[in-house]
């Protein structure tokens, strides 16, 4: 099994939104792709309640069947597609895929 942690740093407005009302899209685009792609296991979404500054908005931990099934999910079309969003609204992004201990 593979996990899949990506941290979002939205942009305070971005296509005519809030970053937290992007950061709510983007959960729901990343739940609604993740049951619809082969070879992910699960998908947890989580908004932060600290609104600190400099912290990040929305986290994305994902786990998937092998390292091949998370090359797979990044080219899938699905994917590609909230890959535009993502770029459009975020200012950065942290990610992190490590095989469980």
């Amino acid at each position: 099994m593979i996990k899949h942690v990506v941290f979002f740093k939205m942009k305070d407005m971005a296509l005519e939104k809030t970053g937290q009302e992007n950061a709510l899209e983007l959960a729901s685009k990343f739940s609604t792709i993740s049951k619809s792609i082969p070879g992910v296991i699960s998908c947890e979404t989580g908004m932060n309640f600290n609104s600190e500054k400099a912290f990040y908005e929305l986290c994305l931990h994902q786990a998937f069947t092998s390292r091949e099934a998370l090359q797979a999910y990044l080219v899938h079309p699905l994917h590609m597609a909230v890959r535009e969003f993502v770029f459009q609204v975020i200012d950065h992004r942290i990610v992190v895929d490590y095989d469980p201990q």
